[in-house]
């Protein structure tokens, strides 16, 4: 039989792991964690829009230049893909960005001009003008007056060089004929050169639909 002095000391030890056991839970209990996503995508959108039309190669003023809204704007003559041509998909299947390459920006964006001819030739040119440092493309930042490490902009233009063939723009211009004595109008296309804007964005955020 357990003495009443050993009966109190017990009882306080039990009493008091209780309550530190009673305190433990409800610190834990009460504390709710919540992790940081993991920024570990890339999601990429692209667009592209011809603006400029016009008759011949050359660029001045006294060649023609035709309306955007009578003309079949070019596009890519890739077997694999459908018209139109969706350079989001193409970009996203042919572009391997890691997280890091931004800069720890949340997006990125690229311009670059396009220049279709009327043979279906294509010249790529980067709106933000760039440099080699070190083997690294760079590009001149304003506002850090100075030149910045950057590979995206490079890789872009790597990407587009996969695009070998081009289906040039054109325009349906009617004419009337005689044909046994009845007058039939015929269309034909005139192929035209086109210059435009592709717009590639970079995002570490899924963009909204």
């Amino acid at each position: 039989m357990i003495k009443p002095k050993y009966f109190l000391f017990l009882f306080f030890i039990i009493s008091t792991c209780f309550a530190f056991a009673q305190s433990d839970s409800t610190k834990n209990r009460g504390t709710v964690r919540i992790a940081k996503p993991k920024q570990d995508s890339v999601y990429i959108k692209a667009e592209m829009k011809f603006q400029q039309f016009q008759i011949g190669n050359k660029n001045n003023k006294q060649q023609p230049t035709i309306q955007s809204n009578n003309v079949i704007a070019p596009f890519p003559l890739i077997s694999s893909y459908s018209t139109p041509f969706d350079y989001t998909l193409f970009f996203n299947k042919n572009s391997q960005i890691e997280p890091y390459e931004l800069a720890e920006k949340i997006t990125d964006t690229i311009r670059i001009q396009i220049k279709i001819l009327d043979n279906g030739k294509a010249y790529y040119h980067d709106a933000t003008p760039l440099m080699m440092l070190n083997g690294v493309p760079a590009y001149y930042n304003k506002q850090m007056n100075a030149y910045k490490l950057d590979a995206i902009h490079y890789r872009c233009m790597e990407v587009l060089k996969q695009i070998t063939q081009w289906k040039p723009a054109y325009i349906l211009i009617t004419s009337q004929e005689k044909f046994k004595r009845q007058t039939v109008i015929k269309a034909k296309k005139k192929k035209l050169s086109a210059t435009g804007v592709l717009t590639i964005i970079f995002s570490t955020v899924p963009f909204e639909e």
